[in-house]
């Protein structure tokens, strides 16, 4: 876990390393090319893809990689509300994905909020509660799929997310012990997670 910490680590400072580049050359501060900041780290073999809302992409995002997925998702989830999201996931399952879904016991208890879990539970999604470890929320926003794509950000899977909020959702593939991590952390909570009925 320390080595997977270290590398996320030192990729963030990569990476914000090579956006000041950015920033210094849209502000006239003279630095080296970005684009050679940039193949200096460690991610050549790392696909990194970033989507901002409000429509901005990322529920396109998402259902892209749900409709590449080929064997399992595992999402996390504070609020899922989004039917959109919700069919390519159904759609998923049908197709023989393994699904998984988290999500915080408050949101699930919303109109919407339930009306998605019926309709995920419908469809063979398998869906489980939670509440924070802690005490509080189960405020995660990530999924996991084929154990080699890992979306995170601060976008819920809700409308509003997709067409009112400042959010963002990045979609890292490539790297198998950051989607381990996730894993681990993923099923830690299953297991402390109970069945919505």
């Amino acid at each position: 876990m320390r080595k997977i910490v270290s590398s996320l680590v030192l990729g963030c400072f990569l990476f914000t390393n090579a956006q000041a580049g950015i920033l210094d050359s849209l502000f006239g501060k003279k630095e080296e090319k970005v684009e050679k900041q940039v193949n200096q780290n460690s991610f050549s073999n790392i696909k990194i893809r970033v989507r901002f809302s409000p429509r901005g992409g990322a529920q396109d995002l998402i259902i892209n990689e749900i409709n590449r997925a080929q064997k399992q998702i595992l999402i996390a989830v504070f609020s899922f509300t989004n039917m959109n999201i919700a069919r390519a996931l159904a759609e998923a399952a049908h197709r023989g994905v393994k699904v998984y879904v988290i999500t915080d016991e408050g949101q699930a208890e919303s109109r919407h909020g339930r009306k998605v879990i019926e309709y995920l539970i419908r469809h063979g999604v398998k869906v489980k509660i939670k509440r924070g470890s802690g005490g509080g929320l189960m405020h995660h926003k990530y999924a996991v799929i084929d154990g080699k794509i890992v979306l995170t950000g601060s976008y819920n899977w809700t409308y509003s997310a997709e067409k009112r909020n400042d959010e963002n959702l990045i979609a890292i593939e490539g790297s198998k012990n950051l989607a381990k991590a996730y894993f681990m952390n993923f099923k830690k909570l299953w297991e402390m997670a109970h069945p919505v009925y």
